[in-house]
């Protein structure tokens, strides 16, 4: 089973693409013991610039998330000019809600 959709890749330079690489697979495990399911890691990456050609140092990146599979739907989004800073936030905010649904916070290992 594949462990994540990623849409968008294209419009990333090539250092951002190995940045969100490395953060999905952090998240992914994190996520994988708190809910203890198989699931599917969605992300859809957007950049917003002034320029067709995104040769502008200032771009906005906007990140949606989303859990599909054997659990329940869970979504979040976050929008910032730091590329990293967009990713974390919307990982966090997926994590955060699935601590929420499950109570993973108060189970002891």
């Amino acid at each position: 089973m594949e462990k994540f959709q990623i849409k968008g890749l294209e419009e990333l330079r090539e250092e951002e693409r190995k940045e969100l690489d490395e953060i999905l697979k952090n998240s992914y495990e994190k996520l994988k013991r708190k809910t203890k399911v198989d699931f599917i890691l969605k992300v859809s990456v957007k950049v917003y610039s002034r320029d067709k050609e995104n040769l502008v140092k200032r771009r906005k990146y906007s990140i949606q998330a989303a859990i599909t599979g054997t659990v329940r739907q869970f979504d979040a989004s976050s929008e910032d000019w730091d590329f990293n800073k967009a990713v974390h936030k919307a990982m966090n905010a997926l994590e955060t809600e699935v601590e929420h649904a499950f109570h993973a916070s108060e189970q002891h290992k």
